[in-house]
């Protein structure tokens, strides 16, 4: 896929010096696990993507630099995964190398060719976690981060993009930050375990999976990813947010004093009849230790539930705003999912969403996947809005979400320069 993977030693000096470089690739690294991240190991079409234009020339030597400059400050980029001998757990391996692929296209990008890419195979224990295409024409140039999602959240990837672009226009340094992911539930807030329900049926369901002792390899779900993706499409679509209107969106929220989010999600609500949307939230800064400037994932999904049958936006966005602060105050309901994870056998997260979709048989298996979390048949439709940023150093900036075989339909939003840009995915 694309070029091959640069090391260090073959990109040409750039605005990390020697002396440096040697400094951050033998820097004592904690190993990190993959823990709650294993749902995304042996899913499909857990990868997205970033696409955006930087504010300066194209120069594929400098662009190469920054790469090599990212990759040193962020261990997992420079990782694939790798299994522990003797125990079930996975681990980020971390390499002196650069495991970012490369690949520039002599053309302008075409979302219609994105269900290409997200195709491809991606086995993560023999590649790296990001792939990157840049995409130029005689006038202009833009690129797409394509990133597995055992590298990163979608907050984490713009993270990096912001970096990335900063680090290219301005020069600014891509500083180092040791990844720490979230290694158990007591790591999580107080008041975030398992109400009894919860944890009884995540209890029976981890007796079941060990009794019926089989287990999925990764070698089994590549088949099985293979064989999805030829009887599945991809949709993507995008959207074109006038100035106008995100202005009328803006002043909306400003006006009934509820947030951006709170009006897609009324929106998304009146336009498909649909009763639940599952949202992302961060919870970088609810954790003990803060995790800044670091990759990896610090999300969890909530389904919030809204029953009335009002076609008013205002009202309708009144009364989610009310359901998502207290979801949001609420450990319990916001950790949910997170809390599941971490208390369910790990080989019986890999095997959820192939038994959940119908490729492996296990009672306990089909039960999480499908009846926990949503294989089985999708009941829902899910927003991921990453927010809004201010970036000098970039043009535009598209966040293209997951198409999970969870969800109905996916719909991510990010605002760059107070410009809205949007877009869908959905696998059907």
């Amino acid at each position: 896929m694309g070029t091959p993977q640069e090391n260090f030693e073959a990109i040409k000096p750039g605005l990390t010096s020697s002396e440096e470089k040697k400094e951050l690739l033998n820097k004592p690294l904690t190993k990190q696990y993959i823990a709650s991240e294993r749902a995304h190991l042996m899913c499909p079409n857990m990868h997205f993507g970033m696409l955006f234009k930087i504010n300066g020339e194209y120069d594929e030597t400098k662009l190469r630099e920054v790469l090599a400059n990212a990759s040193l400050a962020h261990p997992f980029l420079r990782s694939v995964i790798a299994s522990e001998e003797g125990t079930d757990k996975l681990y980020y391996n971390v390499t002196s190398t650069s495991k970012i692929t490369l690949k520039i296209c002599d053309k302008a990008f075409d979302i219609a060719e994105y269900e290409a890419l997200m195709k491809c195979t991606w086995n993560v224990f023999e590649e790296g976690l990001l792939r990157v295409f840049v995409y130029k024409t005689s006038s202009d140039f833009e690129v797409l981060f394509m990133a597995h999602h055992l590298l990163c959240d979608g907050s984490g990837l713009l993270m990096l993009v912001q970096e990335i672009a900063n680090n290219y226009v301005a020069g600014e340094e891509i500083s180092f930050a040791e990844e720490k992911l979230i290694s158990s539930i007591d790591e999580l807030p107080q008041g975030s375990a398992l109400g009894g329900i919860s944890k009884l049926l995540v209890k029976r369901a981890n007796k079941q999976w060990k009794k019926e002792n089989h287990k999925v390899s990764y070698g089994d779900y590549l088949s099985f990813e293979k064989n999805y993706n030829s009887k599945h499409k991809l949709e993507y679509q995008t959207y074109d947010v006038s100035d106008e209107a995100y202005e009328e969106m803006r002043s909306l929220c400003k006006e009934n004093e509820f947030t951006m989010n709170d009006l897609l999600m009324a929106k998304m609500y009146i336009k498909t009849g649909w009763k639940k949307i599952i949202i992302a939230a961060d919870i970088r800064d609810k954790l003990a230790n803060k995790r800044s400037g670091t990759l990896g994932n610090f999300a969890t999904a909530m389904g919030i539930e809204c029953k009335s049958k009002t076609t008013d936006e205002v009202a309708k966005a009144k009364e989610v705003h009310e359901i998502v602060r207290k979801t949001l105050g609420d450990n319990k309901k916001l950790m949910l999912v997170l809390a599941c994870y971490f208390e369910m056998d790990s080989t019986l997260i890999d095997a959820a969403a192939i038994a959940g979709l119908g490729g492996f048989e296990s009672k306990a298996a089909s039960f999480v996947g499908g009846g926990m979390f949503g294989f089985a048949k999708p009941a829902s439709y899910s927003i991921t809005n990453l927010g809004r940023i201010s970036c000098p150093s970039l043009k535009s900036a598209m966040f293209i979400p997951p198409a999970s075989p969870a969800a109905k339909l996916t719909l991510g939003v990010v605002t760059v320069n107070d410009k809205m840009y949007a877009c869908s995915s959905k696998c059907i």
